[in-house]
């Protein structure tokens, strides 16, 4: 697998997680409201978070296994190895949504502000 295609994989699941995460974690009530009126909040609060706070991707490197050779740190590193006081480490590119907490927030106070609670 090469590692243009994880990373675009990652991307998705990272994509569809924090709209789980915004909207599908709580069951949302309102009295009178039916499913469509659910949809209809879900997606305008989706919306306003979105707005408030766009996505903001931040990319790291970290360090995984090591290893005492290079071949070795090589063999099973798609990402490539540094050599770090003696040991040759793994690196492993990470990105995540700095906004996505804040973004749940936003929601779940529009949701509320427009008749929705939780159960």
């Amino acid at each position: 697998m090469s590692s243009h295609f994880f990373i675009k994989s990652v991307s998705s699941i990272c994509a569809l997680s924090s709209l789980f995460f915004l909207s599908g974690c709580t069951n949302w009530v309102k009295p009178g409201a039916g499913p469509a009126e659910l949809n209809a909040a879900t997606t305008h609060c989706d919306a306003v978070s979105y707005a408030t706070l766009p996505v903001n991707t931040v990319s790291d490197v970290q360090f995984g296994a090591n290893y005492g050779d290079r071949d070795k740190c090589e063999k099973y590193s798609s990402n490539g190895c540094v050599k770090r006081d003696g040991r040759y480490y793994s690196i492993i590119h990470t990105s995540h949504d700095t906004n996505s907490y804040g973004r749940s927030a936003i929601f779940r106070d529009c949701m509320i502000q427009n008749g929705w609670h939780d159960e």
